[in-house]
């Protein structure tokens, strides 16, 4: 259509986007469309725009047609990112060419370009679209539910079957999870689930695993209970995620999809780092028929940033990538590094890379050869790596707030700093590293009227915004089994300010434990089951449901005591008793089936928090999204049935059970999907997981707020040295698949997933990084204990517990 030079000048004249001075983005750009790539993307270096300009060569250069490509990605924000893009760089190009081009047989074929029918999404979505559109006459589509349906229909039926009591499944799930207590079905049921993901993206031979297992053994109770589950979901029509794709990859090898594969020649996988087995069966599988077809298979992601071990994604299928690709499909792959990073200025890069390389043993974990992550030539403001250290949470969100209600507030921010060296340093003057007592010296200097560095801070040339700052946590809990973490005393400092700051956290509490969530839900329950009489009727509701159902009750009955607005035409206290007394309004009788979702959005007029308040709005999506999806998978549709009194009983239970069980138990939780777009007037706190693919101009990584003494309790979040012999989920389902045991401890393996946890974090920053914690307390050891430091991934510790340390740190 048009040739590469002339693709080139109009990305850099019309779209403004230089890729001739990146010479490995040009590169990646620029392969043919036959040429097959191994992708290796740092933080910040462009992979998107090279993904979108990449197809966009594919069709305007190559002559590809958009149906025959495919592009994944890990996210549906992602998706919509790439998407979204590609529609907007594609028109501007094809306008360009239809402005610019007199030939009238090319101006026909620009003009039939439709970028739409590109494929694009993630594995999943796009599993979903091919099923549905290639499926037999009369074939009907199964409905996917999510995470929370399979742990509520897992746990009814180890109720059912009494599984639950049987001392072997316990013990055997206790062993595998690493959990002492196993009180709850809720619990129980979670592993089950969780066991039964990982048969299928290990793709293990379930029947197989069945025959082997011991008769009453603990494994074969777990495995009945799998096989149950699959049972009644098949019954239903309905399937899991993990299940989607089992179909999806059977489907793709038995020829019923072959209508799809015989057009498809270009296969893009973005994030691949946390690929699983079944999906990298999936994408050989697409890319067999796509280089046959002509094409080539491109994937692309950053071992660095795998985050996802605990969903079953495995990192050596990126590591190994170019071994796998050879042996599986017989081609050799060109290996491309995108390492400029054009998010960070040099002294967050520069810390990224002391931090990953810090540790001798992960690089072996690492892409071979792996380059370092660098800057480009132009200059950004080099403002130093922060740290701010505390001596108990309640300062250090005390200081915190202070910091950024100057930020905020006034625009800007004065710094008294302290640089903190390395550990050469430290060596030279013959002491160990001792946060606190630098912390104390700087307090000491400060208070002295000593003369110490300034550093002046601004979000941006006016006025600062909330949203330009993000805090990143291990957890993003503010309470949670009942203690409160510096994160609840932030929202308090926040609050208090005379111009008042707001967080954004919707996961700061477990949903059931939240006050507006527990009167809304109340409410429905007084309205489907007053006085509680059919839950009453059902001894198998867990204890833990009924405790949290009946504090929901008594909520709803002390908010409809407040009266709230609006009282006319109708109060709340009477739309309740409506309900409760069947007593029709308006209407000649009580109607024969109500909807709960039409009930679920007639009590929000009387909630405003759940109307108006972004927290509030995001936990009511996260309920009406429970009520639709248990619609799907049970026998009422989310609705409560009058035709009869046996009937009225049962779909109340069966929401009961499907609705409320999940969600008094802690089997809901707030979906990610549900915070893809962040409001724009407060300070973000986010998981470091739900971080990732985003980027803000300050990030404050909480790098020790939980650790006040060196407790082996907080190890796996820090410092997990104790994991030698621990038997995993993981290694002992893995043992039974093609890729065998890791060569790999679980041991190191967590210390492997600290490294790339706190990498994702620190990359994040686009101008300033500040990491916040507790000064390791020394108080309380005895002399017998060497240990006057509290060992932590984050602050440059190597697992063979030996301080590292970083260039240079300014404590705050």
């Amino acid at each position: 259509m048009i040739s590469y030079d002339e693709f080139e000048d109009i990305v850099v004249d019309i779209l403004e986007r230089d890729i001739s001075s990146n010479k490995n983005q040009q590169k990646a750009i620029l392969s043919k469309s036959d040429e097959s790539l191994f992708i290796v993307a740092g933080p910040g270096s462009g992979k998107t725009t090279v993904m979108v300009l990449k197809i966009l060569k594919y069709i305007f250069v190559d002559d590809i047609d958009p149906n025959e490509i495919l592009a994944t990605t890990f996210t549906r924000k992602a998706a919509e990112e790439l998407y979204s893009r590609i529609l907007g760089w594609g028109d501007e190009i094809k306008n360009h060419l239809l402005d610019n081009v007199d030939d009238f047989e090319s101006i026909a074929k620009i003009d039939r370009i439709d970028f739409n029918q590109i494929k694009i999404g993630t594995t999943d979505s796009i599993a979903e679209e091919l099923l549905r559109d290639f499926k037999k006459p009369g074939e009907n589509q199964a409905i996917v539910i999510e995470e929370f349906v399979a742990n509520s229909a897992m746990m009814r039926i180890i109720i059912e079957n009494e599984a639950y009591l049987n001392k072997e499944l316990v013990e055997y799930l206790k062993e595998l999870s690493g959990k002492s207590k196993m009180e709850e079905p809720s619990k129980l049921s979670e592993i089950l689930v969780n066991i039964k993901n990982r048969l299928f993206y290990d793709q293990i031979d379930i029947d197989k695993l069945y025959e082997q297992s011991k008769e009453g053994s603990g494994e074969r109770i777990a495995l009945d209970c799998i096989r149950e589950y699959e049972k009644t979901l098949k019954s239903m029509n309905t399937i899991d995620f993990a299940m989607l794709e089992a179909l999806f990859l059977n489907k793709l090898k038995s020829g019923d999809l072959n209508e799809f594969l015989d057009e498809i020649r270009i296969v893009l996988i973005d994030e691949y780092q946390d690929t699983n087995l079944i999906q990298e069966d999936i994408y050989f599988t697409i890319a067999k028929s796509a280089i046959e077809n002509g094409g080539s298979i491109t994937v692309v992601g950053d071992d660095d940033q795998s985050l996802y071990r605990f969903r079953g994604a495995t990192v050596d299928l990126f590591t190994h990538y170019p071994e796998r690709v050879k042996q599986r499909l017989g081609i050799d792959i060109t290996e491309i590094n995108l390492q400029t990073n054009y998010r960070s200025t040099e002294n967050i890069i520069e810390h990224c890379n002391q931090f990953v390389e810090l540790d001798s043993e992960y690089q072996k974990a690492r892409v071979a050869n792996k380059p370092k992550i660098i800057a480009p030539d132009f200059e950004k403001d080099k403002m130093p790596v922060l740290g701010m250290f505390r001596n108990n949470p309640e300062m250090l969100a005390k200081d915190l707030s202070i910091f950024i209600n100057k930020l905020v507030n006034k625009g800007e921010c004065d710094l008294k700093v302290m640089q903190v060296l390395n550990k050469e340093y430290y060596e030279k003057m013959n002491e160990p590293l001792d946060i606190a007592k630098l912390q104390q010296i700087r307090s000491e200097n400060l208070k002295a009227g000593k003369e110490m560095e300034s550093i002046k801070l601004k979000l941006d040339d006016d006025y600062g915004s909330a949203s330009d700052i993000a805090i990143l946590s291990y957890s993003p809990k503010e309470v949670s089994h009942g203690n409160r973490s510096f994160l609840f005393s932030l929202r308090k400092h926040l609050k208090r300010l005379k111009n008042p700051i707001e967080m954004f956290n919707p996961r700061g509490i477990d949903l059931q434990e939240i006050d507006v969530v527990g009167i809304f839900c109340g409410l429905m329950l007084e309205c489907i089951d007053p006085e509680s009489t059919f839950q009453r009727s059902d001894k198998t509701i867990p204890k833990l449901a009924v405790r949290n159902m009946n504090r929901w009750r008594l909520k709803a009955k002390d908010y409809m005591k407040m009266n709230p607005e609006p009282r006319e035409p109708i109060s709340l206290s009477e739309f309740v008793t409506y309900w409760q007394l069947r007593r029709p309004r308006g209407h000649d009788e009580w109607p024969k089936r109500a909807s709960l979702m039409e009930l679920a959005y007639k009590l929000t007029t009387w909630i405003e928090e759940l109307q108006d308040d972004v927290e509030g709005i995001v936990y009511l999506e996260a309920i009406t999204k429970s009520i639709t999806q248990t619609g799907f998978f049970n026998e009422y549709h989310s609705a409560i049935s009058f035709y009869n009194k046996k009937q009225e009983a049962e779909s109340v239970l069966e929401a009961i059970w499907n609705i409320f069980i999940p969600l008094s138990t802690g089997g809901v939780k707030i979906d990610e999907s549900l915070l893809e777009t962040l409001p724009d007037d407060r300070v973000n706190v986010l998981s470091i997981h739900q971080s990732k693919g985003l980027e803000f101009p300050l990030v404050i990584v909480d790098v020790g707020s939980k650790f006040k003494t060196n407790n082996i309790k907080t190890q796996i979040l820090r410092f997990p040295k104790s994991l030698d012999d621990k038997i995993t989920i993981e290694d002992s389902v893995r043992q039974h698949s093609s890729l065998g045991q890791s060569e790999r401890s679980e041991r190191d393996r967590s210390f492997d997933d600290l490294t790339r946890l706190y990498f994702v974090a620190f990359s994040r920053a686009e101008s300033v990084l500040l990491l916040v914690g507790l000064s390791p307390a020394i108080e309380g050891y005895t002399k017998r204990n060497d240990h006057f430091n509290i060992p932590n991934v984050a602050l440059g510790w190597s697992r063979d517990e030996k301080y590292v340390g970083f260039k240079e740190i300014y404590l705050v």
